[in-house]
């Protein structure tokens, strides 16, 4: 469970970005060749370096460019509050919709993720099914979950939009035919008894059946625990009422750009191995979306100069402990809370004269 989450947030993650290139080019003998964005895990590697619910590519589409590139605009796919709008229109007590944020928990790769980076590689293929096909009356930036594959079609049946209703069975085989090799590593422990109790040779007085379901049941377990460790470590990161989201884009690196990285991100605790591990070194966001294709060491000694920097100007910067920020991060998502909405950090005006948004000193950390 640790391994799986750990190999996606420190190694994978890591590498997409291309936080290790530099030092492939400087110090080639540091570091084994795959360790290179365009490399690691792709084509055949991927069964070798990152096998998970979500496609690399996918990945490298949703994460890396799209989410850095328009955080916490419509346009971005971890947008929380925005995905989660049609739990907060469904008239239920408030502990009907925390318990199904429990679901999400659990199994939010397989269920959420994996459908939807998958999504957002298919529409950035212009010659795919998805790019020319794609039912209009569905905005591109709704999220897309494995439920919606059984939804959608019945839907647009109902509105006699027979083509668009077939398009969804299409695509769900096109995301099936891609998790099946994941779906065979979490039932991976289960093959060895059962390969040997069909040979009749399985030495053990325990039913090779019984312990074929046993292992079945631990590797089940094993990567739902994943789901729960990287759910609380990754989607909390910018979703809480003290963060912000805006109506407008921005070009990258400009000081709106920079400035969107601080207000729209929290930081965990940091500083050493043990906390760093824990966290996957996801808890360095706000330095990580600023500078991406740097290596976890660099955001430990990048963090400390950042923090300074916006707290002597009166920049938000949002340190918190990651239990807390995924308490925020669910009130979001069922409603109670709301980000703070704005069209921009900057005023629209010269740039001799752009000064952030006044921030409350409690959101400076300490």
């Amino acid at each position: 469970s640790t391994a799986r989450c750990m190999r996606w947030t420190i190694i994978g993650h890591h590498v997409s970005h291309g936080g290790y290139d530099k030092l492939q080019r400087s110090h080639p003998e540091a570091l084994p060749k795959q360790y290179k964005r365009g490399i690691f895990a792709t084509g055949y590697r991927r069964f070798i370096d990152w096998l998970d619910w979500m496609l690399p590519g996918a990945w490298d589409v949703e994460h890396n460019k799209m989410h850095h590139y328009y955080l916490s605009e419509n346009k971005d796919p971890d947008l929380v509050e925005r995905n989660f709008e049609l739990l907060h229109a469904m008239p239920l007590p408030s502990v009907i919709k925390y318990a199904s944020m429990v679901f999400w928990m659990f199994t939010w790769k397989a269920t959420y993720y994996s459908p939807n980076t998958f999504k957002e590689l298919e529409l950035s293929r212009p010659r795919s099914l998805a790019a020319q096909r794609w039912p209009k009356s569905r905005p591109r930036t709704e999220p897309l979950t494995v439920f919606d594959f059984a939804r959608l079609p019945v839907q647009f049946l109902l509105r006699g939009e027979v083509t668009d209703a077939l398009f969804w069975p299409v695509l769900f085989v096109q995301w099936l035919l891609m998790v099946i090799p994941m779906m065979a590593l979490v039932a991976l422990p289960a093959v060895f008894p059962s390969v040997l109790g069909l040979a009749s040779w399985w030495p053990f007085a325990l039913p090779w059946q019984t312990a074929a379901m046993k292992a079945l049941l631990g590797g089940v377990i094993a990567d739902v625990m994943s789901n729960l460790h990287s759910f609380i470590i990754i989607v909390c990161n910018h979703s809480g009422s003290d963060l912000y989201r805006y109506s407008t884009s921005c070009k990258a690196y400009s000081a709106e750009w920079f400035l969107r990285c601080a207000y729209s991100s929290a930081n965990f605790e940091t500083g050493s191995d043990i906390v760093d591990i824990a966290y996957g070194w996801l808890n360095y966001q706000i330095e990580h979306h600023m500078f991406p294709d740097m290596t976890p060491l660099q955001y430990r000694k990048l963090q400390p100069l950042v923090k300074s920097v916006c707290k002597k100007h009166g920049v938000q910067y949002i340190q918190q402990n990651g239990l807390y920020r995924t308490w925020k991060m669910l009130r979001c998502a069922v409603g109670d809370d709301k980000m703070i909405q704005c069209d921009a950090i900057l005023p629209p005006s010269s740039t001799k004269d752009r000064s952030p948004m006044p921030v409350d000193e409690n959101c400076l950390g300490s």
